[in-house]
C-alpha cells in the first residue's frame, strides 16, 4: 500500500516534521512511503497512494501560499483517499490551528476522507493534525510519528 506525504518548507522545519510522519507510517506492515516537496511530486505515486498527508508552514494564520496554490490548481485524483495535515508556525498565536482547518476544508473540497483520531486514541492528541511551534519540531516528534502511524492504520482498514 502506498502512502504519500506532500509538503512545502522554507527553513527545513516542515520537512523534518514530514520525515517524522513518514517514520510513523513506516511502522505499518506492507507500506511504501514517499515524501514529496510540492515542486517534485511523483504524480504516478500520488495517484496510487491510499493516503496523502499535507504539511506546510503557517503564514498570516493560514497555510503557505504555495500549498494553497497546489490545492487550487491540482488535477491529481485525490477523491476517496485518506487525507491528513500537519503544520509548523513561528509562535502559539500564529494561527497554525486555523491553517490546519483550512487544509481540512481544502481536502474535503477535493473529495478526500479527512482523518482525525480525535480524543479516541489518547495522547498525543492530533485532532486537526500535528503542530510544531518556533522550530521545536524535535520536541514534538512523538506527535508527528503518531499522526503517521494513525493515518497508516486507517488506510490499512479501508484498503
Amino acid at each position: 500500500m502506498k502512502l504519500a506525504i506532500v509538503y512545502y518548507t522554507e527553513t527545513g522545519n516542515t520537512q523534518k516534521a514530514a520525515e517524522f510522519v513518514a517514520e510513523g507510517m513506516k511502522k505499518a506492515e506492507g507500506v511504501e512511503v514517499a515524501l514529496f516537496p510540492l515542486d517534485a511530486i511523483d504524480e504516478n505515486f500520488l495517484e496510487e497512494a491510499k493516503a496523502v498527508v499535507f504539511g506546510a508552514p503557517t503564514f498570516y494564520a493560514d497555510t503557505c501560499w504555495q500549498m494553497k496554490k497546489f490545492f487550487d490548481g491540482t488535477k491529481l485524483p485525490l477523491a476517496g483517499k485518506i487525507g491528513a495535515t500537519f503544520g509548523t508556525a513561528g509562535y502559539l498565536q500564529g494561527g497554525c490551528e486555523v491553517a490546519l482547518m483550512n487544509n481540512v476544508v481544502r481536502m474535503l473540497c477535493k473529495g478526500m476522507l479527512v482523518y482525525s483520531g480525535g480524543t479516541a486514541l489518547g495522547e498525543p492528541l492530533t485532532h486537526l493534525g500535528a503542530i510544531a511551534l518556533d522550530g521545536h519540531v524535535e520536541e514534538q516528534k512523538e506527535q508527528f510519528i503518531a499522526l503517521g502511524e494513525r493515518v497508516a492504520a486507517a488506510a490499512s482498514k479501508l484498503q
